[in-house]
């Protein structure tokens, strides 16, 4: 069904926050039920008083479809910061450097399938937020 959420495994950043630049990393596996239009994956939290600069990000080949459709967006707390990814359609990996993003409480980051794909597979999403505090 469309729409769902699929939960984050921990509430707080499992981590002492560094000084300085760090990476905040999460990696996540989708069945292929997971990629439905408008299906949420909650990834985990960020941790608070940092301000986040880009976001790597890096899928498996989720749409094995001849014309690959699956496009996805991130979103931390309530604000879209990375939208039109669209690497799940071919495992494509890459960094979007985003507005820097200053957040003062451990902040939820998720992952939203905006276009459902041609034909759903089974992957891996590792996604990894730069930070610095």
């Amino acid at each position: 069904m469309a729409g769902e959420t699929t939960s984050a495994a921990s509430a707080t950043p499992p981590f002492a926050v560094p000084a300085g630049c760090f990476l905040v990393p999460f990696t996540v596996a989708y069945a292929t039920t997971q990629l439905e239009a408008n299906d949420v994956m909650e990834l985990g939290y960020l941790p608070a008083n940092c301000t986040v600069y880009g976001v790597i990000y890096s899928p498996t080949d989720m749409d094995t479809n001849v014309s690959p459709a699956v496009v996805q967006k991130v979103t931390l707390g309530s604000t879209d910061v990375a939208t039109g990814l669209t690497g799940a359609q071919t495992g494509a990996k890459s960094f979007v450097g985003i507005v820097p993003t200053t957040i003062t409480a451990a902040t939820l980051a998720k992952v939203t399938t905006t276009t459902a794909p041609g034909t759903a597979a089974a992957g891996t999403l590792y996604c990894a937020f730069l930070c610095q505090k």
